[in-house]
């Protein structure tokens, strides 16, 4: 193929191709720039409905195989005819000239020709398409909804931003019994678009997989006896990097006289969709020793 370029006025002049490109054209452009899968756009078709017998998509956009598909209102699909089995979840671009049959979609069971929509199918579509999730159904009612981590397009990772970073921090003191393992709760939290916390458990969790960035701050009480340990673990308290951090009491230096002795964690990991990430600490002073009300913060930070 000989250089070329698109979108000039279709006068027939220069690369301007008169009468207009064709849609072949187009759809090369489009698979060229950003592949195959959802956009990073409006609510990105995020499924759910678990413990109900609709699954609702969200607003969004998608392509396949150069195929544009959007939807700006939140799309339901019936879920009570289908009985008890698994599924995928898809955005199918139907080439064909007529319907193609599928488990259901937002308009019945089929995808109408010459048309791209979302549906439920129980086998691997025989149209071009992407996936977005698999949906198990017991009695026609969800139970689970597992987002495909490679659903999204070439424009899928954002590294900049508010909407990668999840927070949470401690407002109030926190008490940790004497040589009793505590997990660190929090007082609030700002969940990103790849990591959610749940301030009364402690718990991060990974939404979509990729490589992360944990930092952990913690303040603790001033005591001169015995040491403080934290470390990183996910829910079953399995133990992220080597061994914890420790430190005796005798070693804190308090260069800001702010009468808190400070310790922290960075860590740097690839998590997949699902894992859990929580700080626990420890200390052995004798009796019963608080986290500071501020300096105790966790952040995940999406990298890559």
């Amino acid at each position: 193929m000989a250089e070329q370029s698109m979108f000039w006025p279709t006068t027939g002049t220069g690369d301007g191709i008169s009468g207009g490109y064709t849609d072949a054209r187009l759809k090369t452009i489009w698979k060229a720039a950003l592949g195959n899968g959802v956009l990073q756009y409006l609510n990105k078709l995020e499924a759910t409905g678990t413990g109900t017998s609709t699954l609702a998509v969200n607003t969004g956009a998608a392509l396949v195989e150069g195929y544009l598909y959007e939807n700006d209102s939140s799309a339901s699909i019936a879920t009570t005819s289908l009985g008890s089995a698994t599924y995928g979840l898809y955005v199918i671009a139907n080439e064909d000239a007529s319907a193609l049959a599928v488990s259901r979609s937002v308009a019945g069971t089929t995808v109408a020709a010459k048309s791209t929509r979302l549906a439920l199918n129980s086998t691997t579509p025989t149209q071009p398409y992407i996936k977005i999730a698999t949906v198990v159904t017991s009695g026609g009612n969800i139970t689970s909804i597992t987002a495909e981590n490679n659903r999204y397009a070439a424009s899928r990772v954002k590294t900049v931003g508010s909407s990668t970073l999840c927070t949470a921090s401690r407002t109030a003191t926190q008490a940790v019994a004497n040589s009793t393992a505590t997990d660190v709760l929090y007082s609030t939290g700002t969940n990103s678009d790849y990591v959610t916390v749940d301030t009364a458990t402690g718990v991060f969790t990974i939404k979509e997989a990729g490589v992360y960035f944990v930092r952990a701050n913690i303040g603790w009480q001033l005591n001169a006896t015995g040491g403080r340990l934290m470390w990183l673990t996910n829910s079953a308290n399995t133990v992220y990097g080597s061994t914890p951090y420790e430190i005796n009491v005798s070693s804190f230096s308090n260069l800001y006289g702010d009468s808190i002795n400070k310790m922290n964690i960075n860590f740097a990991a690839s998590f997949t969709a699902g894992d859990t990430i929580k700080v626990r600490v420890l200390q052995d002073s004798g009796g019963s020793l608080n986290l500071t009300a501020t300096w105790v913060e966790t952040s995940v930070a999406r990298l890559g």
